[in-house]
């Protein structure tokens, strides 16, 4: 089944801190369906289940049977996010019978020049202090807090204790899991007035004392694939279009989102408009060529699955 390249229409998930935008996604919890063109309206799920390895690739499609394994977002954070942890796979198997657990990479788009970022424990944490700390309220005083700046990108490894600050904007590219264990909420209270959920001692367990963040930037280039960072899961490439930069046939698929400016996705007679905010797809071993539509010069973060 030939795919050509598509945009994907997003779902949108509200959060007490600010808001979540599901721009490529095939997860049960919200699935995003094709935008325009010939598969206008097909979810992507079953798009996976039917194309196959014409759509992933033979590799990602042998390692991952007919699941998309990415969940691409945009998240914006109006008040501080919760201080969360997800597992690895061998703990959400264990854990919540998923098979995967939840690698993610941050792109820092903006921030505010008072938002905060939570990232890890200072030296010294362990599930003792951190539980004392939780029931003395004083839990965000064992979270490093490192600086980071837009352009920044930060894999963070399962296991990663972290939160996010208000005033920021960021793209998020994870793999395909939902899993959470909110370990501290800042005393927030849910619609009803009580507060939210904890869930400490599955945290507790799944928790790397030791984890920090892998802080990662693009080299400055033009028309040109700018390397951020590659990982066992997906690489990720910032793309910085002035007039426009190719995209090379990949033995399985990519994902890319516009956000800075306008550009066009051009592809074996197929021409997408791509606004900021907007992603798509492009299915494995298809070239295509992203084309600056505007006078300002557009950015994209693209992510190949590995």
């Amino acid at each position: 089944m030939r795919v050509p390249v598509f945009k994907t229409e997003p779902v949108f998930q509200p959060r007490p801190w600010g808001s979540e935008t599901w721009s490529v996604s095939a997860h049960p919890n919200g699935v995003c369906r094709v935008s325009g063109g010939p598969l206008e309206g097909t979810l992507l799920d079953e798009l996976v289940r039917k194309a196959g390895p014409d759509l992933v690739g033979a590799h990602v499609h042998e390692k991952y049977g007919g699941m998309f394994p990415l969940l691409v977002k945009l998240i914006e954070v109006n008040s501080i996010a919760s201080v969360q942890v997800h597992p690895n796979d061998e703990q959400a198997r264990r854990l919540e019978a998923y098979p995967w657990g939840k690698t993610e990479a941050w792109y820092i788009i903006d921030r505010s020049p008072t938002a905060r970022f939570f990232i890890g424990f200072t030296p010294g944490t362990d599930p003792a202090k951190l539980r004392a700390a939780l029931a003395s309220g004083t839990a965000a005083s064992l979270l490093a807090s490192p600086e980071v700046m837009p352009g920044d990108c930060l894999l963070v490894p399962p296991g990663t204790v972290h939160a996010v600050g208000d005033g920021v904007f960021l793209l998020e590219i994870q793999q395909s899991s939902d899993i959470t264990y909110r370990v501290y909420d800042w005393d927030r209270r849910d619609k009803n007035g009580k507060p939210r959920e904890l869930h400490v001692d599955k945290a507790v367990e799944v928790i790397d004392f030791s984890a920090r963040p892998r802080i990662c930037r693009a080299a400055p280039l033009q028309d040109a694939p700018g390397r951020i960072l590659s990982c066992s899961l997906f690489t990720i490439d910032e793309l910085r279009v002035s007039k426009e930069c190719s995209l090379p046939a990949r033995p399985s698929c990519s994902t890319g989102t516009i956000i800075k400016e306008t550009a066009e996705l051009v592809s074996e007679g197929a021409r997408l408009e791509l606004r900021r905010g907007d992603s798509f797809v492009v299915p494995a071993w298809t070239e295509a060529r992203l084309v600056c539509a505007g006078p300002q010069a557009a950015t994209a973060i693209l992510t190949e699955i590995t």
